[in-house]
């Protein structure tokens, strides 16, 4: 059996395929147009692999919930994050990234200073 996916989308998080209790596949849209929007971080209780399909996309990354880096991602690479992330558009010019992690995963939250 073959599934094709078209990789476009307009909404903030589309899982495109899930495979029951083991691993999940989403396109994801940043919300956030600019790093002083992003007030919270998530942290999953396992790792999560970004890959950019398309437009620009700022991760929001810190391992220790205090110190903030951002990391523009690049074509062709693909970001494997196990720490507290975000991620928002450059001056909300289109981004789309690939997403998948492991499937019925818990999620933290962690409140950030701008």
């Amino acid at each position: 059996m073959v599934i094709k996916v078209s990789l476009e989308s307009r909404k903030r998080w589309d899982i495109i395929f899930k495979d029951e209790g083991r691993w999940l596949c989403g396109l994801y849209v940043p919300e956030h147009t600019s790093r002083e929007q992003v007030k919270r971080l998530e942290r999953h209780e396992g790792p999560e692999l970004f890959y950019l399909v398309k437009g620009r996309i700022v991760l929001v990354l810190s391992s220790d919930g205090k110190n903030v880096i951002e990391v523009l991602m690049e074509k062709g690479m693909v970001y494997v994050v196990e720490e507290w992330h975000n991620a928002f558009r450059p001056d909300g010019v289109e981004g789309v990234s690939l997403v998948v992690e492991r499937a019925d995963v818990r999620t933290e939250f962690l409140n950030i200073e701008s």
